[in-house]
């Protein structure tokens, strides 16, 4: 009984996913100008990651059913919850994933990509549950550091630097430091 609860849920998870990305893709057509000297457009970008997203989702669908049926019935509906202090917190978990993006999405314009892009990564690894120092460091200096240098290094791409002082001022001093180091 609880499997075929699980499958039912991993099953409407690539379905909200599959939605979202719909809508969003569905959302490009509103900007869908050319751009001179760029064959895909101003969507260009935008529809590969939405398709990746889907891509991903699909995948995600595909091995997690390809786990369950080799795996063992579960035999409790808490069987995954953690033991960490967040994990104790009815549905915690999925509510930060979800509103921690639009709290990011909200304080990007204001306090910038540089400044709020670090605190974003920790703050769902800790909705995630990481535990330990380590994987806080590693994986937000990863993360972020390629970012950086793809982006800002790289490409050039402005990211938001925000509009709130001093926010906008430190988010173009790690701007400079980045492209041409210290």
């Amino acid at each position: 009984m609880l499997r075929v609860k699980a499958n039912q849920g991993i099953l409407w998870e690539w379905a909200v996913w599959m939605v979202l990305a719909l809508i969003a893709y569905n959302i490009t057509f509103v900007f869908d100008k050319p751009i001179e000297g760029y064959v895909y457009g101003a969507t260009g970008w935008p529809r590969a990651i939405l398709i990746a997203i889907m891509f991903g989702a699909s995948l995600q669908l595909i091995f997690r059913f390809m786990r369950w049926e080799d795996s063992e019935p579960i035999e409790t509906a808490d069987a995954d919850t953690g033991s960490g202090i967040l994990a104790r917190l009815p549905n915690f978990r999925t509510l930060a994933v979800f509103l921690l993006p639009l709290v990011y999405v909200w304080l990007m314009p204001r306090t910038g990509f540089y400044l709020t892009t670090p605190f974003l990564i920790v703050a769902l690894m800790a909705a995630l549950d990481v535990r330990g120092w380590r994987p806080f460091v590693i994986v937000t200096a990863v993360v972020y550091g390629l970012i950086m240098l793809i982006f800002t290094r790289l490409f050039y791409v402005a990211l938001p630097v925000g509009n709130w002082q001093p926010f906008y001022d430190i988010n173009n001093a790690i701007i400079l430091v980045v492209r041409f180091g210290l």
